[in-house]
Order: C-alpha cells, then sequence, then structure tokens
C-alpha cells in the first residue's frame, strides 16, 4: 500500500473475494458510517459482555470496510484492545485454511442477514479457548513452582 493512502479512507468500491455481489460500504457513505460506528462503540461498550462487543466492533468496522488495505488487520487490532481493556487476553484469528474460511464465511452472513450471533460465536470460542490455554499455563506454572521449591528446600514466602 502506499504511504499516502495509510488512514485515508478509500475512494474506490470494494468487495470481499469470492463476494463481489456484495460489496462492502460505497465510499460516500464511509463517513458517515464510521461515525455512526463510533456513535454505536459508546452507546454500547458498558451495555454488552466484553467478547460480544469485541465481536460486534471488529464486524461492524470490517463491514464498513474504511481503508483500501488493512481493514482486517485493523478489526482485529480493535476487537483485541477492547478484550485487553477488560482483562481478557489477545485472541489468535486463526491461519488455517479451514479456521479462515469459517472466520469469513461468519462475517459474509453476518453483512449478508444482519444477525451476528454465528460470528458472535466463532469469537466466544476464541476468547474461551484462550482462557482455558492461559488457566493451564498458570496450572503448569503452580505445579513447576511447587516441584521447584521442594527440590531447592525454598520456603514458601521465599
Amino acid at each position: 500500500m502506499s504511504p499516502e493512502l495509510a488512514g485515508v479512507y478509500r475512494i474506490t468500491e470494494a468487495w470481499p473475494s469470492g463476494y463481489e455481489d456484495h460489496p462492502y460500504t460505497e465510499p460516500f457513505n464511509i463517513r458517515p458510517e464510521m461515525e455512526q460506528l463510533i456513535r454505536w462503540s459508546k452507546e454500547n461498550r458498558e451495555n454488552l459482555h466484553p467478547a460480544i462487543y469485541a465481536a460486534d466492533l471488529h464486524q461492524k468496522f470490517v463491514s464498513i470496510y474504511p481503508f483500501s488495505d488493512g481493514n482486517g488487520r485493523t478489526a482485529r487490532l480493535l476487537m483485541n484492545l477492547s478484550l485487553t481493556e477488560e482483562g481478557y487476553p489477545v485472541i489468535n484469528i486463526q491461519p488455517d485454511r479451514e479456521s479462515r474460511k469459517k472466520y469469513m464465511e461468519a462475517l459474509a452472513y453476518s453483512r449478508q442477514t444482519g444477525d451476528l450471533t454465528l460470528f458472535e460465536n466463532i469469537i466466544i470460542d476464541y476468547v474461551n479457548k484462550t482462557l482455558e490455554e492461559r488457566l493451564e499455563i498458570l496450572k503448569l506454572y503452580k505445579k513447576n513452582t511447587e516441584e521447584a521449591k521442594k527440590q531447592t528446600n525454598l520456603s514458601s514466602d521465599s
């Protein structure tokens, strides 16, 4: 992408690959839709569960597709920022073919129907999986710490 296009709303039409019959927001509607997204964000941040809010923020942003490049990365960054601000871990949308297909199809479905449930469930599954992985890491840490204390005769207050 050209540096002069960074942060500038796109002026050309765009659509997801394979969904040419479902274009993103028309260039002349980007600014008002982004303003509407900001209002939605302010109104719903405290009213929705953090994982639902993060998923909806991601979906709404990427459905506008305001920039010529980097919209998906920006949407995932916004999603993860909102998760971490609420104490949740950063999630990683898996890059394998099947996971990406499921993710892209859920986004397309949500854009076509207005029903965000399928996409929200994908994000919730990622959040839950990441939390479970973190809990396992903490359990392993606790186990390793206890073993190290036994092996080194460290007191519990060390």
